[in-house]
């Protein structure tokens, strides 16, 4: 009888501390499943990345009830449109409540990105449309473009073929400007052009191209933003903003 007792609690004891090592870590962790499940939303939410990473702030009773006092999402590799990666996106949230099956909530939000002179090089570099009139009776071509971005100031550089077949370069140097919270826009303080062959042209050329549109638009990006700020730094953009918290909804039907 007293073995048949002492085996009771031997079983008992190790169902105990089966169950405390799932709840304190050893198996499922309550904080990290929440993680995953915010993790699991993002690529809808703000799109395809290298990798996600949510670190949540709240009680774990809340958690189990799907609800925390704030969340930090940050992601590698961010595609944000096709051909424009973001190093770096870090996404601040308060009050957040995220649910199975239902979009992801809160109650307000920010963001700080990292652009690379590389990406925005390749990025501007796929979108140089081909030469046209009135240009195309002096220009044949443009290729090559270079950024260079340093201190609170952009230089584009273009190789420009002309019809004579003679290669001259273009530059252009400036600041960003914001505009309407998606757009950003190129204000050149100078441009320049390195050659013999007619420089007006050209530079009408560079203007048209670089200068009465976008540099980079945002306005058809899936993740809810609104750009706020907009700096320069040693090879990169750095961009800051508020997150359309009440937005979050239309991304993931409920």
């Amino acid at each position: 009888m007293g073995n048949t007792v002492r085996a009771q609690k031997h079983i008992l004891l190790g169902f105990c501390l089966l169950v405390a090592l799932a709840i304190g870590g050893c198996g499922i962790n309550p904080r990290r499943l929440a993680e995953k499940r915010v993790e699991a939303q993002l690529p809808r939410l703000i799109g395809p990345a290298k990798r996600y990473r949510a670190t949540l702030l709240g009680r774990h009773e809340r958690m189990f009830q799907g609800k925390v006092k704030a969340a930090r999402l940050v992601g590698e590799g961010v595609e944000i449109q096709p051909g424009l990666t973001l190093r770096e996106l870090v996404v601040e949230l308060q009050e957040v409540e995220y649910h199975q099956g239902s979009p992801l909530k809160a109650k307000q939000g920010s963001f700080h990105a990292v652009l690379d002179d590389e990406v925005l090089q390749s990025y501007l570099s796929s979108l140089i449309p081909p030469v046209r009139l009135p240009w195309n009776l002096v220009v044949s071509r443009l290729d090559n473009l270079r950024v260079r971005s340093r201190a609170g100031e952009v230089r584009l550089s273009v190789d420009v073929h002309t019809r004579l077949g003679v290669k001259i370069t273009g530059e252009l140097s400036g600041a960003l400007r914001l505009k309407e919270g998606t757009q950003i826009w190129f204000e050149a303080s100078e441009v320049k052009v390195v050659g013999l062959s007619v420089p007006e042209k050209v530079r009408e050329l560079l203007s048209e191209m670089f200068l009465n549109r976008p540099l980079i638009d945002l306005s058809g990006i899936k993740a809810p933003v609104r750009i706020e700020r907009v700096a320069v730094g040693e090879g990169m953009l750095m961009f800051e903003g508020a997150v359309l918290v009440e937005k979050l909804a239309e991304l993931t039907p409920g």
